[in-house]
């Protein structure tokens, strides 16, 4: 069982790896585990994000979820995925009608 100063450690390194996903970049949510050092943590990430309120100002839109290994999508459901998608266009991401994309085209890794 993990302690709330785990958790806390846990989810500054996960916000710490959103806040670099520069504009018209996307990361999955496992993506964001592996460089937060979560491995298999998606949903730690999910969790940390839906924990994170609106006073930290993350980039939130920047986090996709898996689709392929090509491919990620917008996370969210309703109005959510509404805004989600318009910021992720604003900052220039591709997204398809469904809610796709190019994790080839937009998709970020840092270079250590």
């Amino acid at each position: 069982m993990t302690n709330q100063k785990e958790n806390t450690s846990r989810n500054d390194r996960i916000y710490a790896v959103i806040r670099e996903i520069p504009p018209g970049c996307v990361l999955t949510y496992g993506q964001v585990a592996m460089l937060a050092e979560t491995p298999r943590g998606h949903r730690l990430v999910a969790a940390a994000l839906r924990g994170s309120g609106s006073l930290l100002r993350l980039p939130w839109q920047r986090v996709v979820a898996k689709h392929s290994r090509k491919k990620g999508r917008i996370a969210t459901k309703g109005d959510d995925a509404t805004e989600q998608r318009a910021l992720l266009v604003r900052e220039g991401v591709s997204v398809d009608p469904a809610g796709l994309i190019s994790l080839e085209a937009h998709g970020w890794l840092p270079i250590d």
